[in-house]
């Protein structure tokens, strides 16, 4: 049901579902678009050696691990996390 002013009050009280500021429904329950939690987890290192790595932990948990040698190779290796 869309809110309406003229019965539901402010949009704040509508949203909170007539709770106190701080209580009841909030934005970050009725998002659309994914949370920094789902979102994949990037990490990046620059080690002294010249070599780099970067992590990609994916939503179910999954890691992907990507290294530069400092010669210039690549290695890619991967961790599934099994149910």
């Amino acid at each position: 049901m869309p809110h309406n002013p003229a019965t539901d009050g402010s949009f704040g009280a509508w949203m909170r579902g007539g709770a106190p500021l701080g209580q009841g429904r909030t934005l970050d329950v009725i998002t659309d678009e994914q949370t920094w939690v789902t979102r994949d987890q990037v990490t990046e290192e620059r080690h002294e050696d010249g070599s780099r790595t970067q992590q990609v932990r994916g939503q179910l948990g999954h890691v992907i691990t990507r290294e530069t040698t400092p010669d210039g190779r690549e290695r890619q290796h991967v961790r599934i996390n099994l149910p």
